[in-house]
């Protein structure tokens, strides 16, 4: 039996309808690796370009960006931060990496216990390279024609680019939001893998994010859009879907939300706990603010994956639980807007470990938002 979650590519619930997606490594050059010290809006640009406008006014970015092709083992994914420098035309990146063969990650708890808030009792997990800094600091440049933005990286002797098109955000009643930007995937240049991305950027502080219980207020407490795209098995998935922080409760641990719900599981589990069947069984999910910062940790998987039907005993699963690292979409004031995001859901059969197969993975990137304001 294999031991995964349901392999389908919508997980049907009130929580999220559809399996997000997640990112992995391309092979840019870092120039520094290792934890950031420094504020994530600062840095030394190592690349001098011409002086540029900033995209739609915005300095600072949370940006997913992946690469996915069906039938391979060779996708990847970077979940970080952009930050543009005007004044020489230069943009900093800081990313963490995944990808199906080097840049493989495991499974790991937060320190973020979820109690008193429908999810089982477990702690909510995450990727281990997920848990420290970003990893990875890049230095590229950047040209803006209008609303044309080209990004280049280094790569070998030259650079790849990405193109993305700065999209303004509109209020309900029309006007336009000049608090928050969105850069739209436009496509890559010559040389360069990447086949997707989700950007959104203000002028706050990086270091600015949101509390699980400011997560909880009435005007962030809503049903989110949500749009994702990657691999199920080998297969490419994608769409439109929702996130619904409705459904969602503060845990006992103040850092923590939890919710659950029903859904198919498919054929994963073969025991169920008192009120669960073979078509309609729980659903966790878990959302840890573990970081401090615009980490969040969220998590979900079938409660009959970790259910014995010999001792009728609840526990955690320790094994293909879907994993999303996500960066929270903060606008120039301050508020929560949504979330950028990578699904990094390696195959594994023990816990701690992602050995594959790695055809059945489970990658993608995705975007929550951004949240209308009034």
């Amino acid at each position: 039996m294999r031991t995964a979650i349901s392999r389908r590519t919508r997980v049907v619930s009130g929580v999220i309808a559809g399996a997000a997606a997640v990112l992995v490594g391309v092979g840019l050059l870092p120039t520094s690796a290792g934890a950031q010290r420094a504020p994530l809006d600062s840095g030394t640009q190592r690349t001098s370009a011409a002086a540029q406008a900033l995209p739609g006014g915005k300095a600072n970015f949370v940006v997913s960006v992946g690469s996915f092709k069906a039938n391979t083992t060779t996708n990847w994914m970077r979940l970080g931060y952009y930050v543009f420098h005007p004044s020489n035309g230069t943009v900093t990146g800081k990313w963490w990496r995944w990808n199906q063969t080097n840049k493989r990650d495991v499974r790991v708890d937060t320190p973020v216990l979820a109690s008193g808030c429908g999810a089982t009792k477990c702690y909510a997990q995450t990727m281990k390279r997920f848990l420290t800094g970003a990893t990875e600091t890049v230095y590229g440049k950047y040209a803006l024609n209008g609303s044309a933005l080209t990004v280049a990286w280094p790569s070998g002797s030259g650079y790849v680019q990405e193109k993305w098109t700065v999209g303004r955000i509109q209020k309900s009643n029309g006007s336009t939001d000049g608090s928050l930007v969105q850069l739209v995937w436009n496509g890559v240049g010559r040389g360069y893998t990447a086949t997707s991305g989700y950007a959104f950027g203000s002028n706050a502080s990086l270091n600015t994010n949101a509390s699980a219980a400011t997560l909880m207020q009435p005007a962030n407490r809503i049903k989110y859009a949500y749009r994702f795209n990657g691999i199920v098995a080998g297969k490419l998935t994608g769409g439109p879907s929702a996130y619904d922080l409705r459904t969602f409760r503060q845990c006992a641990d103040g850092r923590c939300l939890g919710s659950a719900s029903k859904s198919n599981p498919g054929n994963g589990c073969k025991a169920f706990p008192p009120g669960d069947t073979a078509q309609s069984a729980t659903v966790n999910y878990y959302l840890a603010h573990f970081g401090g910062d615009r980490r969040d940790a969220t998590e979900h998987w079938f409660r009959c994956l970790a259910w014995d039907g010999k001792t009728h005993t609840q526990s955690c699963y320790q094994k293909n639980s879907h994993v999303k690292p996500s960066l929270q979409v903060i606008d120039d004031s301050g508020r929560f807007r949504g979330w950028v995001g990578a699904e990094t859901s390696f195959m594994t059969t023990k816990a701690n470990q992602s050995t594959g197969p790695a055809i059945n993975d489970m990658l993608g990137i995705f975007k929550v938002g951004p949240r209308v304001l009034s």
